[in-house]
């Protein structure tokens, strides 16, 4: 009996609590009225005392919120360092730049301990994902949209040390529309000077579907002077995918790829595994191109995690294709002292445009379209594909605002995208046409800057074609334009680039 008075003692008490939690007489946090008596005969002055005191605290600290936000501003128009105080402080400015910085620094924060590595098999892959632990407080693991550059940078700065130190051979993967735009400085002077050469590079040019055949040998021939180049399509879901390049397929050059590496592993005879790390901004098909990769094995075979949005990976991951070669993957990664001597804004711009940054994050994806527009307004064949897909009637007008206007007017109305009195929904409407831009619905891609005009481009190339096919007179497989000569020698990429070069001849 006296347990039963127990039990019902507990559930009576757990009632009361609960009862208690809903009653919020009892807690209110409301500021109480100054309590005066009603026949003293000042309280009205006294009130009037009082309230005028809140007012002018209240008056100081908006001052001095404002102040705070318009330093962190000009600090960071100015590339210079902010205090973290001002973290909270950030404007609207930098949010999709901070945005894209969070992704790779919760990466990153999971180096900050040690390696314990869980491996796995998925669909007859070998592979491992190292998690590290960290003796931080759970509330410093979670990074805020607001963070400082200079923070982040040194995050980011042990995502590139352990992915550069444990590689023999880096991949670095440009987007093929801008390879200049997702291309790092940082990467290739660590290569040349920190290792002196003993780490090999080679840019792999990823969506090549959406890049018409010749501005695909341009930027071979105007990249492949540094570094190997190889043209790769790592994903097939594209919605123009068969539009360029047809025979460069994912298989035909994943296997390519995958049997130069090969046979460099085995050429270097070391008693342990050739590790190729793969590098890249954010969404430019890093992930893709190792499931590629894996699938020369058989179908279905990936392992690694894809999306369409930026920042999906978010962990180092090793694939083991055999006992002498494995495969890293990295979350993306952007070099904030690159963008500090440009301006912050139009760098948030370009990184939008090529989806680095979430679209969640995108304050303002209207300036981004406007932005987009004024790429593909600058050749007609981008032009012509454009207002074929979106059926676009003439707009009467010559400024760039207007017709971005007009543009997203006419979108919304012929997607259903309208709000509460007929007005356009332009903020949804953009996002929409941003995610047809990230699908390849729409098309556009870039020239290299040092490249006046696509005729001039061509001539250039054609000339280097003819130089170097002089210098190596008499060899039956010949000099590809994209190859350095010491890491052709090494990979034995020649036979690789003849075929490529032949699949993109004949097209």
């Amino acid at each position: 009996m006296r347990e039963g008075i127990k039990k019902k003692a507990l559930a009576q008490n757990r009632k009361n609590r609960k009862l208690a939690k809903k009653d919020v007489t009892w807690k209110s946090r409301s500021n109480k009225d100054v309590s005066i008596p009603s026949m003293f005969p000042y309280k009205n002055k006294i009130l009037e005392q009082i309230e005028m005191k809140r007012a002018q605290d209240e008056e100081i600290k908006e001052k001095q919120r404002l102040d705070k936000i318009e330093k962190k501003r000009i600090a960071l128009e100015n590339g210079d360092e902010v205090s973290e105080d001002d973290e909270d402080m950030a404007d609207g400015e930098e949010d999709g730049m901070a945005a894209l910085l969070e992704s790779a620094q919760r990466a990153a924060e999971e180096f900050d301990g040690k390696v314990k590595p869980a491996q796995e098999y998925k669909n007859g892959v070998d592979y491992q994902d190292y998690d590290l632990e960290s003796d931080e407080d759970d509330d410093d693991q979670v990074s805020e949209l607001h963070q400082d550059l200079e923070k982040s940078r040194k995050q980011y700065d042990k995502i590139f040390k352990v992915v550069l130190d444990n590689s023999d051979i880096l991949l670095y993967v440009l987007d093929a529309r801008d390879p200049d735009l997702t291309r790092s400085k940082a990467v290739e002077e660590s290569v040349l000077t920190k290792f002196n050469g003993t780490k090999k590079l080679i840019y792999i040019l990823n969506k090549v579907d959406l890049v018409p055949e010749n501005v695909l040998k341009i930027w071979m021939t105007h990249l492949g002077s540094q570094f190997p180049v190889i043209p790769f399509m790592g994903s097939s879901t594209h919605a123009n995918n068969g539009r360029f390049n047809k025979k460069l397929s994912s298989s035909a050059t994943a296997s390519k790829l995958l049997e130069s590496l090969k046979k460099y592993a085995t050429d270097a005879n070391l008693k342990r595994s050739i590790t190729v790390g793969v590098l890249g901004y954010p969404n430019v098909g890093k992930s893709s191109i190792i499931n590629a990769l894996t699938n020369t094995r058989g179908p279905n075979s990936g392992v690694c995690t894809v999306g369409n949005q930026a920042g999906v990976t978010t962990h180092l991951r090793e694939v083991k294709i055999d006992n002498k070669l494995k495969i890293l993957d990295s979350p993306g990664i952007v070099f904030p002292n690159e963008i500090r001597g440009k301006n912050i804004k139009e760098k948030n711009l370009e990184l939008s445009i090529l989806n680095c940054i979430p679209t969640k994050y995108m304050k303002d994806p209207e300036v981004i379209v406007k932005k987009l527009l004024t790429k593909i307004s600058n050749n007609d064949e981008q032009v012509t594909i454009f207002k074929d897909y979106y059926d676009l009637p003439p707009i009467p007008t010559s400024d760039l605002d207007m017709f971005t206007k007009h543009f997203l007017i006419h979108i919304s109305r012929q997607r259903g995208r309208i709000g509460k009195g007929g007005v356009p929904n332009f903020h949804s409407t953009a996002v929409s046409v941003l995610n047809d831009w990230r699908d390849g619905k729409i098309l556009s891609w870039s020239l290299p800057k040092n490249i006046a005009t696509l005729q001039d481009a061509l001539l250039d190339q054609q000339k280097t074609e003819s130089e170097k096919q002089a210098k190596v007179a008499g060899n039956s497989v010949g000099a590809t334009t994209v190859v350095v000569n010491d890491f052709t020698q090494e990979f034995d990429l020649d036979a690789l680039f003849a075929d490529l070069d032949n699949a993109i001849s004949n097209q």
